[in-house]
């Protein structure tokens, strides 16, 4: 069987069909096509190609935000360590802290990522607060762990580990 043997009978139906109506199916087989060129290729096309877009812009949003909020945080670390206080070290800064609030350490131990470990026996406990509360306003100094252990009467024990911005003992 070959193409011709095929095509016979349609190209019979064709014959015997009028201008009138050879023209009218001519334009609704050429409409046929059309609309399938649309949905099969053109309208996926065009809709992957929006998909893409929306992605595309959703991810520069991301970007421009991530880039914002690192600036944001470079501008906030350079802040602080603008406001960390004298270069003094960090021990010398407790001391006196310390003294000027009268907390007495008991002992004081340097660590070596930079910061500092305190112990505090028998102090009020709205003495340590306030001295604290001045450590970190006047120098910038943290706390980064805490242990307090109640005495009465008001009195703690306290042990905790003092960090400056930027790690500098």
């Amino acid at each position: 069987m070959n193409l011709e043997t095929l095509l016979a009978p349609l190209r019979q139906l064709w014959a015997r069909q009028t201008a009138r109506e050879q023209a009218l199916l001519a334009l609704c087989g050429g409409l046929i096509v059309l609309v399938l060129v649309w949905f099969l290729v053109l309208s996926p096309a065009l809709s992957y190609r929006n998909a893409m877009r929306a992605s595309f812009e959703a991810q520069l949003e991301d970007h421009l935000a991530l880039v914002g909020g690192i600036e944001r945080y470079r501008a906030l670390a350079a802040a602080s360590e603008a406001e960390a206080g004298s270069a003094a070290p960090l021990r010398t800064l407790v001391g006196a802290s310390a003294r000027e609030a009268g907390v007495a350490i008991t002992r004081v131990q340097p660590l070596e990522d930079g910061q500092l470990s305190v112990w505090v026996d028998r102090v009020q406990e709205a003495e340590l607060m306030a001295f604290l509360i001045g450590l970190s306003e006047a120098e910038g100094v943290r706390v980064t762990r805490m242990s307090l252990d109640r005495e009465g009467d008001g009195l703690v024990r306290a042990q905790m580990v003092l960090a400056r911005p930027g790690g500098a003992a």
